[in-house]
């Protein structure tokens, strides 16, 4: 096994864990900001309806502008020294939560921390593929997920039971254990360097992240891809001809239908998902619990999804989520028609774990370990970036309407609603998606080329 290739992975997904707290920070964060009680809430009053609205969407707002500007700066910079960039923004923003007392501070760093967020959706993906080889691609893409969701459960199972800058301690720590092992330690990806035409240190990082001694060879296969794709002169163009423009049908489409799935507002909503629901179950130990399952979920999908196939786990996933979901709004269903559900305390959060688990064995991991492999390297930063841009949008919709939606139609329609458009989801892949397991980065380009979209 090749152990620095997975050490790297890890450590840059140390990113990944903090950006998936950055996204569930408000399932434990709210209902201290909506207590009364000076020792729980550090702003001292209760925060007012618009100002919960604005905490849940403005960290997509900055993930927004940090899918955007992340992607072209690493095309300049490099993936490390952007990733190095980018994640002064954590830093920063934990520091305004642990010591600011007043909400537009807050506002602020929600806003910051999206930004670092959604920087290190764009890049990460990018950089693991490129260290990566054909036959462990997927388990290496797949620590993206692990930590992200490691980071739920930091979120889930230790943000209620401490304050808020406690907390955002727990966050600042991994920031700094990133930087501490993957600025001195962990080598720009080879494709950046030969993309610079700096054909020494390309080697060299690709001495650091494989186990044999010779890679002249995978290196100027790599210079081959690269040279291809030089030639073709990067344009808005490029997006419209195949097979840049099917896979920014497949990325984007991925990314939206994920979202559309509900899990942005379930994670953001989780505590008050359950206490809404009416289980005798606390809902901190329920989160906890549903945290462990997200956890256990991804690590079983990272150990099969090179042996399997990518799709398969999203035709799983798309069933087991529409399922779930369908059980859900008819548990709220029956609680708004005053049914007695004393004898079904437990559906609720059971489908929730189910969702929970069928989720995270594809829909949950997958599009974002694949998104590094759809595209051209000529236009992969800049595809990756409006992908990921169209996601954050989309998410920023979801969890902005969730309150209105609620009024509306009740968590009865927002659940049914949800479970139809994860059925969509599976035919979607049915349709579009090509299977990338086991094949080159340039295996998938042809793919692509042919595929009819």
């Amino acid at each position: 096994m090749n152990t620095f290739l997975y050490f790297s992975a890890f450590i840059v997904n140390i990113l990944s864990a903090t950006t998936g707290s950055v996204f569930s920070w408000t399932s434990p964060a709210l209902p201290k900001l909506l207590s009364s009680d000076p020792s729980i809430n550090p702003l001292g009053r209760p925060i007012t309806t618009l100002e919960e609205s604005l905490l849940t969407i403005l960290q997509n707002i900055g993930a927004i502008i940090g899918s955007i500007t992340a992607g072209f700066a690493a095309e300049y910079l490099g993936r490390k020294r952007t990733l190095v960039m980018y994640s002064t923004t954590f830093i920063v923003s934990n520091l305004v939560f642990i010591f600011a007392r007043h909400i537009n501070f807050y506002l602020f760093a929600r806003v910051l921390i999206g930004i670092g967020a959604g920087s290190v959706l764009t890049l990460v993906s990018s950089y693991t593929t490129e260290i990566s080889e054909d036959s462990n691609r997927g388990r290496v893409g797949s620590a993206s997920g692990i930590l992200a969701n490691c980071g739920h459960l930091i979120s889930f199972g230790v943000g209620p039971f401490v304050s808020i800058p406690v907390f955002s301690c727990i966050q600042l720590a991994l920031v700094l254990a990133f930087l501490c092992f993957f600025a001195p330690f962990v080598p720009e990806s080879p494709y950046y360097y030969l993309a610079k035409n700096d054909d020494e240190n390309a080697l060299k990082s690709l001495g650091k992240f494989r186990t044999t001694s010779d890679n002249y060879k995978e290196l100027l296969y790599i210079k081959e891809v690269i040279s291809k794709r030089r030639s073709e002169k990067v344009s808005w163009k490029n997006l419209t001809q195949p097979p840049t423009r099917n896979g920014l049908i497949v990325g984007t489409g991925l990314l939206l239908l994920q979202g559309l799935t509900g899990i942005p507002v379930v994670i953001f909503y989780l505590q008050t998902i359950l206490e809404a629901s009416g289980t005798s179950i606390p809902s901190e130990y329920g989160s906890l619990a549903i945290g462990v399952v997200q956890l256990s979920t991804t690590i079983i999908s990272g150990m099969l999804i090179d042996r399997v196939g990518r799709k398969i786990l999203l035709y799983i996933s798309s069933a087991g989520c529409s399922v779930s979901l369908l059980f859900l709004a008819t548990y709220f269903l029956l609680k708004d028609q005053h049914y007695n559900l004393e004898a079904v305390f437990w559906l609720p959060l059971a489908s929730l774990a189910n969702y929970f688990i069928m989720y995270y064995i594809g829909f949950g991991p997958i599009p974002w370990a694949m998104i590094g492999d759809l595209f051209p390297t000529n236009v992969k930063s800049m595809c990756v970036s409006i992908a990921g841009t169209i996601c954050h949008i989309n998410g920023l919709f979801i969890i902005g309407s969730f309150p209105i939606a609620r009024e509306t139609f009740g968590m009865t329609g927002i659940f049914y609603v949800y479970g139809g458009f994860v059925a969509v989801a599976g035919l979607f892949v049915w349709k579009l998606v090509p299977e990338t397991k086991g094949k080159s980065l340039e295996d998938i380009q042809i793919s692509l080329s042919k595929n009819k979209t």
